[in-house]
Order: C-alpha cells, then structure tokens, then sequence
C-alpha cells in the first residue's frame, strides 16, 4: 500500500484554471513530475465533488506519500521542487503574487494510524474528525502532525475511505464531515 507518513496539500486553483487546462497539466506534468521525484513514494492529485464541497473552504488536495525515512524537510529543501512549487503558484495559484505563500495552498504533515484495506481508485471519501464506531475497517486513518505551511484547515485525524462505485455509499455517520474526492491523476488512473 502507501508510506506511513504524508504531507496532503490543500489548495484552491485559480477560478479560470480549469478552462486553462489545468486537470491535462495535471496529468501530464504536475503527476509525473513528482512520481519522478525519488523522496516522493506515491503522488495523487483530488478535486472535492460537489454538494461536499461546501463544507470547506478549498476545492483540491493532493496527497503526496514520502518514501520510507524521508521527512517532509527533505523534499521541500529540494531546488528542483521549489521551483516546480514557485511555477504552480505563478500559473495557478489564486494569488501568485502573495507573499504568503498559504493563500495558494496549505501544506500539512500526517502520519498514518491504521492502514486500509482497499486500494484507492477514482473515488475516496476524506472524512475530517471520523466516528470511529461508524468507521468501516477499511477506511485509512491518519493524523495530522505539523504543518509546513499555513493554518492547519484539517481535523487532527481524518480518514480516506475508497469508494468502489459511487457516491451514494458514503454514510453521514462516518464522521463530522465525509467530504467527496474524485480522483484527477495518479500513477495507474
């Protein structure tokens, strides 16, 4: 399956991007370019879906598995992936011009707590602050450990649980918000 540590990017692109192409960019650089990346074990790139996407305030997150004893730091540190970052932010980020670089995407450190039991295809529900009594077994459980930057926007723990067909499978009860993730690039999709 995936590493035990992560750093999940939460973002808003800028609001013509997807009519600039950003979903192709996405697959045919941005993935490729940080599945390249030898630090990097698995890199993925999810859009919230609507009507879930009202109940936070961005609108994509990447997950971003560093290969087994990395730490964030070390990736970050790297020029060839600043400067991808530095060119992402002058494209497509809301504000390329910021000096905070946070209002273009927030950057958080998590740890895996329980490994799932089903492989990750072209839906997950990402549930913040989950009902571990509703829970399925096979939802991956993560906690948040730090940030690299900005304020952290996701519960301590929260929970990615691949659905295999639709939407319509998510329960309320799984957690204080069960948001919707459909899937715009990874390695194999």
């Amino acid at each position: 399956m995936f590493s035990e540590k992560m750093l999940m990017l939460t973002y808003t692109p800028r609001a013509d991007s997807e009519s600039r192409g950003y979903n192709p960019w996405l697959r045919e650089i941005d993935t490729p370019f940080f599945n390249s990346v030898k630090k990097i074990a698995h890199y993925g790139n999810w859009k919230v879906t609507p009507p879930s996407s009202q109940q936070v305030n961005w609108t994509h997150f990447d997950f971003m598995h560093l290969a087994s004893g990395v730490e964030a730091e070390d990736i970050l540190v790297q020029p060839d992936v600043a400067e991808f970052a530095a060119g992402w932010t002058r494209q497509w980020g809301l504000d390329p011009n910021a000096e905070d670089l946070s209002v273009n995407y927030r950057v958080h450190k998590a740890e895996r707590v329980r490994q799932g039991q089903i492989k990750r295809g072209g839906l997950v529900a990402l549930i913040l602050n989950p009902n571990m009594n509703h829970l399925p077994i096979q939802a991956e459980i993560w906690k948040v450990t730090g940030m690299v930057l900005g304020q952290q926007e996701m519960s301590d723990t929260f929970a990615v649980m691949p659905l295999p067909y639709s939407d319509t499978e998510i329960d309320p009860k799984w957690g204080e918000v069960v948001l919707v993730g459909e899937c715009i690039a990874q390695p194999g999709f």
